[in-house]
């Protein structure tokens, strides 16, 4: 019973929020830019997440 409880309320909880989503505006103006920039973060992310699989490797081979 509380599964199907929890069903509906996140169906509902879910084409609620469709509505509002709909709901939005058609976005920005001809002369915004509105592209996202990858640049120095995502890189310091991708260095951070390899230098972590590295270290885990390395204590990994020392077990």
């Amino acid at each position: 019973m509380k599964h199907i409880k929890f069903l509906i309320f996140a169906i509902v909880f879910f084409f609620a929020g469709m509505a509002t989503t709909l709901a939005q505006g058609p976005g920005f103006d001809d002369d915004v830019v509105d592209e996202v920039p990858l640049d120095g973060g995502v890189s310091a992310l991708v260095i951070a997440g390899a230098a972590y699989g590295a270290k885990k490797l390395k204590d990994m081979k020392k077990k």
